[in-house]
């Protein structure tokens, strides 16, 4: 890069310049290495207007991390042109894209060519399962995580026997931390310290879903080896098989659609998991049994769909009260519910049978989102969920949705 003076320096990082990248995968991290003499600001901007002259011609825009960085396209190929502080320690770290050129430093100066094959084949059993990646929407593990279990257990199949036993497992490769009860300090189902900075766990975005599934594929691989595990491509299902899978559950389905934020997707998708559980617990607490849920955003729209036993509730609700032997607490329960149409007594108890003011599920979600606050819906869902539009299963098996439905309603363990 012929822009950048030669104070700066230019240097490959991610899994191409550690040579553990999966074949076909050439997606080029270009940093820019800033002397400390240069403030933050600097170092962004002038970093920016670099990248911006070296794409000159090519198709690109502003990504955002924790400071902007330029995303372009070349030839065919993702191009991330990332400006950050060249350090040589953790301890003189300006922002959290420094620890790319530790973390290269450390795989490179440790693992052999055989344990790179290994990564390799770490990252396409994981990619298979759905769980390859740290973006926020997938909750899996990043390839610098597949590059530190390798380290940590030599081989892929140390790895997957390894796995296949862990029970909340802890691990420090340098042993950083001196013996402390880590978790007590991360609050994740995985721990993996990272060998450059003994206070972040490189698993922390690794659900408790993805580690699960993790687990159990390792089981199940070991059981009986296959080719499969390496190379199924996701299937969506014909609109007339889901229709099938669906119809055979007996359950409801009642989705809501509406446009996504303008917000990339490290922020959308946790704002989106975060107001379909809202809306999820806030239709229990009213009565209705769900029995499962999903959320989905693509081409500048969201969806969340729910799985309810029924979608209509009875008239009435019981409301179970204290025992008759607690005389003030059971005198106030009756004064509390004069409205409801019985008050009786089942077994110790006092219970009245009241009148449901919402019956409905599609009125229960409407009334939840008058108070989307409640909820936990973000500010910036608000204004758009509230002009959603109701779907069921027939628009979800419509080309546009079907790998939603198809996604929910075939889903396996592993």
């Amino acid at each position: 890069m012929k822009e950048v003076p030669k104070s700066v320096d230019v240097a490959l990082m991610g899994s191409l310049a550690k040579g553990t990248n999966l074949r076909g995968n050439h997606d080029f991290d270009i940093f820019m290495l800033f002397p400390k003499s240069y403030s933050h600001r600097e170092m962004t901007m002038l970093g920016l207007a670099y990248a911006k002259k070296a794409m000159r011609g090519a198709k690109w825009e502003v990504g955002y991390a924790e400071h902007p960085y330029l995303r372009a396209v070349v030839e065919g190929c993702k191009v991330d042109i990332v400006p950050c502080f060249k350090i040589s320690g953790i301890e003189e770290k300006g922002s959290s894209v420094d620890r790319s050129q530790l973390h290269t430093k450390y795989v490179n100066e440790r693992m052999t060519g055989v344990q790179k094959n290994d990564v390799r084949l770490l990252k396409r059993f994981l990619k298979t399962l759905g769980v390859y990646g740290a973006e926020l929407r997938v909750e899996g593990f990043s390839g610098y995580l597949c590059e530190l279990l390798i380290l940590k257990y030599g081989s892929f199949d140390n790895l997957l026997h390894a796995a296949a036993e862990w029970n909340k497992p802890v691990i420090d490769i340098e042993d950083l931390n001196n013996g402390v009860d880590l978790r007590k300090v991360f609050d994740a189902p995985l721990i993996v310290i990272d060998p450059v900075d003994k206070n972040r766990n490189v698993a922390a975005v690794v659900s408790q879903t993805s580690f699960n599934r993790f687990i159990l594929s390792c089981r199940e691989f070991l059981k009986k080896p296959n080719e499969g595990f390496f190379f199924k491509e996701k299937e969506v299902h014909s609109a007339k098989r889901v229709r099938e899978l669906a119809r055979a559950r007996g359950t409801e389905i009642i989705a809501l659609k509406f446009k996504a934020p303008a917000v990339v997707d490290d922020i959308l998708w946790p704002q989106l998991k975060k107001t379909a559980v809202g809306l999820g617990k806030g239709l229990q607490e009213q009565g209705f049994r769900l029995f499962g849920y999903y959320h989905w955003s693509g081409n500048g729209e969201c969806v969340i769909m729910f799985e309810l036993e029924s979608a209509k509730l009875p008239a009435v609700k019981k409301v179970v009260g204290p025992e008759v032997r607690m005389r003030k607490p059971v005198e106030d329960f009756i004064k509390g519910h004069k409205g409801a149409s019985n008050i009786h007594i089942e077994h110790d108890r006092i219970v009245a049978v009241e009148k449901r003011s919402v019956r409905d599920a599609k009125t229960a979600i409407n009334a939840l989102l008058k108070n989307a606050n409640q909820i936990g819906v973000p500010e910036n869902f608000k204004p758009l969920i509230l002009r959603a539009k109701f779907i069921g299963l027939p628009e979800l098996l419509a080309n546009k949705y079907r790998e939603i439905a198809s996604d929910y309603f075939t889903r396996s363990a592993c």
